[in-house]
């Protein structure tokens, strides 16, 4: 919270969904780092390296799953069409608490969750397997998708992929300059980095073998091995 001229809180929220190259996260944590924030970041498991996140952790943040689990079991078979009921639901939900269970047992404790959108089959939403469950059920004490949204934020604030400008032409600094509260501000660390480190972390990421044992939720992700630093 930031305190404003007029004595009252201003809530600003960041959020930080790990998309790509694990290492562009600890490059925005050192700045964040510097003024004295503490954010929250979500990764992907094909980013999820263990160096970038015990660092984050040691940092004092925390961390949680960006999963997929919808969009890669449509993927998987080749599924296009919108899935909002029936079985595949109830299943990947099943196979959603495996995941968390398993990044819990590789990364320790998290609190919370988060969906990562697939443009490559966008009328599936991994976000349609938490909304309206109960997150203990899944080892979670809230939503990293929803949980805020339900506060009624004021504002919600996203980064452009790779033009390092803010969608809407909502500017967080304005914002706050003009006491607007709640804020919850997300971004990816990799729409701010760009050059060689951002297509090597591509190529290594393509690189990867595929996983296989520990269960259908271990076949069904990607990149289960993270990519290394």
């Amino acid at each position: 919270m930031l305190g404003d001229h007029g004595g009252a809180d201003r809530v600003f929220v960041i959020r930080h969904d790990v998309d790509q190259q694990p290492r562009s996260a600890l490059e925005m944590a050192s700045i964040e780092a510097e003024v004295g924030v503490t954010s929250t970041w979500y990764f992907r498991w094909r980013t999820a390296a263990p160096v970038a996140i015990e660092e984050l952790k040691s940092a004092g943040a925390e961390v949680g799953l960006h999963y997929e689990t919808l969009t890669r079991f449509a993927l998987h078979f080749g599924l296009s069409e919108p899935i909002t009921e029936g079985p595949i639901l109830g299943e990947c939900r099943l196979l959603l608490r495996e995941e968390i269970s398993a990044f819990e047992r590789r990364f320790g404790r998290a609190r919370s969750a988060s969906a990562h959108g697939d443009s490559r089959v966008p009328a599936v939403h991994n976000s349609l397997l938490l909304d309206g469950e109960d997150p203990s059920a899944y080892g979670l004490e809230f939503d990293g998708s929803f949980a805020l949204r339900r506060k009624r934020v004021a504002a919600w604030v996203t980064d452009r992929a790779s033009s390092r400008t803010w969608a809407d032409g909502a500017d967080p600094v304005s914002l706050l300059v003009e006491g607007v509260s709640p804020i919850l501000c997300l971004t990816h660390p990799n729409n701010w980095a760009s050059g060689i480190s951002l297509w090597a972390d591509r190529v290594a990421a393509a690189a990867l073998p595929a996983p296989g044992g520990e269960g259908r939720a271990r076949a069904l992700r990607t990149g289960d091995d993270a990519p290394p630093l």
